[in-house]
Formats: structure tokens, sequence, C-alpha cells
């Protein structure tokens, strides 16, 4: 039975991976996404009809575009290598019809005012619950930290140079250092949160779910009346977005994202059209 199952295939080949573990975990997300689609699945099951029909589950399941493109590719993946190691032929290829559909990626922030009204939130009563998902928001708009780099942080990584708050990490996916001056991004916002927390650091740094934490955020922007949809990874978009309006030169964001290449940081220049109008402004004065 294991030499006809996919997912002893799907699951063995994650297991046997040198991938990183960020990696085996989105790898993961698909095969359990297939295992509520079907308990069971043959190679021989692996047909132009199901990879439709398990694209079809995807968006009824409420997932975006690109999250459906995302474990397709998966899918995909291991279809691939089932037909290099010998349990599919070339002829039984289920793809062959099917093309991934992707949007553009639309790098959604917030700005000034509708970060503030997140700063100025009151959750009283229950909606207490979202509190930790709101800071840790927060905090990652202040520093423009991922996900998984946020919750992989501890108290060690909070130093102290000439008296002044730093946060030193290397990142889950660039494995880049990156060294963040807390009393200096966003007039210190960040530093407060953590000084509030300075208690259970450990613990403000261990949140839930990255999918848990989004649904929370669905929940405290409409508390907040802000009409955008955002995620937690838009706190990386609005830190970078703002300090380029702000005018922070842009190799500067480029170290404070952990940016390899400019050019990944670039794109953050052209998001904002206020950033446009400033800049003109700063020229016209300069020439008077």
């Amino acid at each position: 039975k294991k030499d006809k199952s996919f997912f002893f295939f799907f699951i063995k080949n994650i297991e046997n991976s040198l991938s990183k573990e960020s990696t085996k975990q989105n790898l993961l997300s698909t095969y359990t996404l297939l295992a509520k689609f079907k308990s069971h699945i043959d190679f021989k099951e692996l047909t132009p009809e199901f990879i439709f029909d398990f694209e079809s589950f995807l968006f009824s399941s409420e997932l975006q575009t690109n999250t459906v493109a995302k474990h397709m590719k998966h899918f995909k993946t291991f279809v691939n290598l089932a037909i290099d190691k010998g349990y599919l032929t070339l002829n039984d290829y289920p793809f062959r019809r099917y093309r991934i559909k992707t949007l553009k990626s639309k790098h959604t922030f917030l700005l000034p005012d509708e970060l503030e009204k997140l700063e100025i939130l009151e959750l009283t009563g229950k909606k207490t619950k979202y509190q930790h998902s709101l800071e840790a928001f927060l905090f990652c708009c202040y520093t423009g930290l991922r996900y998984s780099d946020f919750t992989q942080l501890s108290e060690k990584n909070i130093v102290f140079i000439e008296k002044r708050p730093w946060i030193i990490f290397t990142t889950i996916k660039t494995g880049a250092e990156v060294r963040l001056p807390l009393a200096l991004l966003f007039d210190g916002k960040g530093w407060k949160l953590l000084r509030k927390h300075q208690k259970h650091l450990n613990e403000f740094f261990r949140i839930k779910a990255n999918s848990t934490v989004n649904k929370d955020l669905i929940r405290i922007g409409k508390l907040a009346g802000i009409q955008k949809h955002f995620s937690f990874h838009s706190a990386r978009h609005t830190n970078a977005t703002l300090l380029i309006y702000k005018g922070v030169n842009i190799t500067t964001v480029q170290k404070l994202l952990g940016h390899r290449n400019v050019a990944t940081t670039q794109i953050y220049s052209e998001v904002m059209a206020t950033t446009i109008v400033n800049d003109l402004k700063k020229c016209s004065k300069g020439n008077r």
C-alpha cells in the first residue's frame, strides 16, 4: 500500500528533505489541505480531473489566488518528483492541461493615520484576547520583522550598545544578520512595547499560528475602523514604506530589512504617491 500511496510518498520526501524548517512547514500545509480534500490518494488517482477538482476545493476554502497558486506549485513539485522516481510515467502527467494562475502581488501597508488607529485602539472585555496579536503586529510595524523572525526571538537577542537597546538576529529566510536600533526606529515605540513585557519577553515572542493571528487582525482592523484588509506580513511592508516616506535612505532600509539585494527593497519606493510629493517639496525648498 505504501508503494501506491501518494500521501506516504509526499510525507516521506518532506521528512527526508534538506530544506529549511520553514520550507518544510509550508510543504506540510499543502499536505494538510490535500488530506482535507481526500483522506487517501493513490498515484493512479492523480489525473487531470483530480488537479482541477483540488484547485476548486482550495478556492472554495476561501484562499486567495496566489495562496492557491503556492499550494498547486507544491503539489506539482511532488508529482514531478514522483515521475523522476518512477512512480508515475510522463504519459500519466496530470498537470499537462493545467496552468497555475497568479495575480501580481500587492504590498498592502498601513498609512500613518491607519497605524495610529491601531496604536490608540483599546481592547476591553472579551476583545482583550486580541491584545497579544495587536501588540506583536505593531512591534513588527516598528521593526520590519517577518513572522518567522519575530517568533524565533528571545531576550538573548536584545543587546545594549553604548547604553542603547538593539535587536540583533539572523533571519530565517535569507540567513542575513540584522541589527535594529530600537530607540531610533519610529521614536522608540518598539522598545516601549518590549519594556511593557520585560518580565516575560520570551512569552511575548511566542504568538499564535500565523493564520490564526491573521484572523485576529481582520477583527482588529474592523474594531479600529480600518477598511483595508491586512495580514501580519503587512507590518513589514508598513515598516519599509513609512521609513522611505520619512526620507530614510533606501540602502539603510535594505540593511534594516535584511535584504541581500537593494532591488528587493526598491519596490517600496514606488508604492506611496505621497513620497513623490514630499521629495518634490524638498526639492522646491532647496531651490528657493
